[in-house]
């Protein structure tokens, strides 16, 4: 078994502004080898870094966008570079909006035939009204310009993703 896994976020506040990055790696498996290579990346159960990549939500409420050979959108990330910078305002105390850019690479190809590792890039914007101390709104959109890591043929009667995009409202209670 070898594999590596790790990742680095940081965020400047500024008060009613802030700025901040993500970048993530998790080693893929070679498919040339017999070891086992490739790990997963949680950051923790809450750690959903897009609204359609690696996001345990969107897998659980809906299914997972599938594409060629078994790639997928669900988390936890994997076999993988994963780049993000976001930006946000708080124009008021209990409202909080954010965008954010992320960018995909897978680290290791699935097989010999298969060369790409462009997963894509991903555009998020959301807006979240926390309500009570424990009780907040989240609206969010995403759009997920799929690479050509989820092209090639359709498997297990599932369509090749293509720029697929996503609307959401979620209501969430912390205790």
């Amino acid at each position: 078994m070898n594999q590596m896994t790790g990742w680095i976020d940081a965020t400047g506040d500024f008060g009613m502004f802030y700025v901040g990055g993500t970048f993530a790696y998790v080693s893929g498996d070679d498919p040339a080898t017999d070891q086992a290579e490739g790990g997963t990346l949680s950051g923790g159960l809450d750690w959903k870094p897009c609204l359609i990549l690696w996001n345990s939500d969107m897998t659980y409420w809906t299914r997972m966008a599938r594409g060629y050979d078994g790639t997928t959108t669900a988390g936890p990330m994997n076999n993988a570079y994963f780049l993000q910078a976001r930006a946000g305002v708080r124009p008021v105390e209990k409202l909080d909006i954010m965008a954010s850019v992320s960018w995909a690479h897978a680290d290791k190809t699935l097989s010999a035939q298969w060369n790409s590792r462009d997963i894509g890039y991903e555009i998020d914007l959301t807006a979240t009204y926390k309500i009570t101390n424990n009780l907040s709104y989240m609206l969010g959109g995403g759009y997920l310009i799929a690479g050509d890591w989820f092209k090639g043929t359709d498997i297990a009667g599932f369509a090749e993703p293509q720029n697929n995009f996503l609307v959401l409202n979620k209501l969430t209670l912390t205790f």
